[in-house]
């Protein structure tokens, strides 16, 4: 082989090095940057309310940051495990087909004024009273009842300080009712209870 020849080869063997490096790093850097969609809150969600187009948006992301991130596909015909605040995404571990009530358990909605309420959270813990006028008496009755959910006067969900449209349309997200997690066998009582407002909340210290 002569030297013209040899410096032809090793020209043409560098240039093909250098393609398949370039088309190497193309490959790595269009995965690095490849987005996917996945789904986004667009206003508080409670525990049971179903994902839909009113209170969710796809956005994009990158792919490798999407990890354990739901798409539409997955949320559809999906509820909320655990509340879910606005801007934040679904992950797919928080979605449920139903509502999450446990075993034995009924939910019941009780009305409640600010003070009443404790202003307590979907998804927080609260101690439930009965208040006896009579005797002056507020015993507890039933400890770390679970809150579903918090409904304004509207009968919008309040959470996370409430949207816009939810502020504007009480007085300043005021909440009325909230519905619990109830032990089937103490429903009647709480159900009696919250059909003459006697029920008070007190947040659990769990």
């Amino acid at each position: 082989m002569s030297k013209k020849v040899g410096i032809i080869v090793s020209l043409v063997l560098a240039l093909v090095f250098t393609l398949l490096i370039a088309n190497t790093s193309n490959k790595k850097y269009v995965q690095a940057t490849q987005k996917v969609e996945i789904v986004q809150a667009t206003e508080f969600i409670p525990i049971g309310a179903e994902l839909n187009s009113s209170n969710t948006k796809t956005v994009e992301v990158v792919k490798s940051a999407a990890k354990g991130l739901a798409s539409s596909k997955d949320v559809a015909g999906k509820t909320a495990k655990i509340p879910m605040v606005k801007g934040q995404y679904v992950y797919k571990d928080a979605l449920t087909t139903g509502r999450a009530l446990r075993p034995g358990y009924v939910e019941v909605i009780v009305p409640v004024d600010l003070s009443s309420s404790a202003y307590a959270m979907p998804g927080q813990l609260v101690n439930v009273h009965i208040v006896d006028k009579d005797n002056r008496a507020a015993p507890l009755v039933l400890e770390n009842i679970r809150v579903f959910r918090c409904l304004d006067n509207q009968g919008n969900d309040v959470g996370s300080g409430g949207n816009e449209l939810t502020k504007a349309a009480t007085r300043k997200n005021e909440p009325a009712a909230v519905a619990l997690e109830v032990p089937k066998d103490k429903a009647a009582a709480v159900v009696y209870a919250a059909s003459a407002k006697m029920i008070y909340l007190a947040k659990s210290g769990i």
